[in-house]
């Protein structure tokens, strides 16, 4: 009885409001992203590149933190060189490291596809396993039409699903907001 009461109050004391508004935001940045997906894109490689510097720079303190004796800190000071020089490409050539990060994520679509064909095939007494192929199949038309384009690959990667979710996100939090609102006119009678 007692956590019906808390349950009740704790939904009494949100806010629906808020849902509402984070939803609208993201509608707005979902539809801002649909409309300038190079620009989203763009933006995402160089904030990765980005992060790349700053973990770059963790491990360059890392090593020079640490004690001498061992490999570690020749391991990461080189990591952190690679780090820096990577993180720099991706501020300085945007497009390209978009495509790189673009094919190898195709790469790994494809090695999914393959390893998905193999298990629908190989497992007889598997339920089902012709999903699993056609997600084995699904998986390599994506990965081979991402490395054919890499930057259109990086536009749709970086560009419209991120848009997508945010218009998901939005979408769904406007339903929850209302939703809650609806409960606590229902139960919150103060």
């Amino acid at each position: 009885m007692t956590d019906v009461i808390v349950y009740e109050e704790r939904i009494c004391t949100m806010k629906w409001g808020t849902f509402v508004l984070l939803g609208l935001l993201s509608l707005i940045f979902g539809i801002l992203i649909f409309i300038y997906p190079q620009i989203t894109a763009a933006v995402l490689v160089m904030l990765f590149g980005v992060l790349i510097i700053v973990l770059a720079f963790i491990a360059l303190m890392a090593a020079l933190m640490s004690p001498g004796g061992s490999g570690r800190p020749t391991g990461l000071l080189l990591v952190s060189i690679l780090g820096f020089i990577v993180g720099a490409g991706a501020l300085v050539a945007p497009q390209i490291f978009a495509a790189i990060l673009t094919i190898i994520i195709a790469i790994v679509l494809f090695v999914i596809g393959i390893v998905n064909i193999t298990l629908a095939l190989s497992e007889k007494d598997y339920p089902h396993r012709w999903l699993v192929f056609l997600l084995g199949i699904l998986s390599i038309v994506f990965a081979i039409l991402i490395m054919i384009y890499p930057l259109y690959g990086a536009v749709i990667l970086f560009g419209y699903l991120i848009g997508a979710y945010f218009l998901l996100y939005g979408i769904l939090s406007i339903i929850a907001g209302f939703a809650l609102r609806s409960v606590q006119k229902e139960y919150c009678r103060a």
